[in-house]
C-alpha cells in the first residue's frame, strides 16, 4: 500500500465531518444525562468532580487529535481496501473497534482491576465512534 497515494484518495470533507462527529459523540456520550453518571460512579467521582474541566485542556485537545487520527487511519484503510458505502463503512468501523478498542480495554482494565462497567461504557463509546466514522467515510467514497 502506498500511503501517499491513499492520502490523496481520501475525501477530506468526509474526514472533517467524521472528526467533528467523533468529538461531539464524546461530549454527548459522557454527558451526565446519557452515560456520564454511570461513568462517574464507575470512577468513584461526584458530579461536581466530573463537571470540573479545570486542567483538562490537554485532554480535550488530545480528544480532537485522537478523533482526527482515527478518522484518517480508517479512511486510508478503507481507500486501500476499496471499501465504500455507509453500511460497508459502518461494518468496517465495528470490526476495527472490536478488534482494537474493546479487546485492548478489556485486558488493560482487567489487569488494572478497573470496573467492568467502566470498561463497557468506554468500549461501547469506541465501537459507536468507529462505526460512525466508518459510515461517514463510506458515505463520502
Amino acid at each position: 500500500m502506498n500511503w501517499i497515494v491513499e492520502l490523496q484518495n481520501i475525501n477530506y470533507i468526509g474526514v472533517a465531518i467524521a472528526t467533528i462527529t467523533s468529538y461531539v459523540l464524546g461530549f454527548v456520550w459522557y454527558h451526565w444525562a446519557v452515560f456520564g453518571e454511570a461513568w462517574a460512579n464507575a470512577l468513584g467521582i461526584t458530579k461536581d468532580e466530573a463537571d470540573n474541566t479545570e486542567g483538562l485542556g490537554g485532554a480535550f485537545i488530545m480528544s480532537l487529535i485522537s478523533g482526527l487520527s482515527k478518522t484518517l487511519c480508517v479512511a486510508m484503510l478503507m481507500a486501500a481496501a476499496n471499501i465504500s458505502g455507509i453500511l460497508s463503512g459502518a461494518l468496517f468501523g465495528v470490526i476495527v473497534a472490536v478488534v482494537f478498542i474493546f479487546t485492548s480495554l478489556g485486558y488493560y482494565n482487567g489487569f488494572a482491576r478497573t470496573s467492568s462497567k467502566l470498561t463497557l461504557i468506554n468500549s461501547a463509546h469506541g465501537i459507536v465512534e468507529l462505526t460512525l466514522i466508518g459510515a461517514i467515510i463510506g458515505t463520502f467514497t
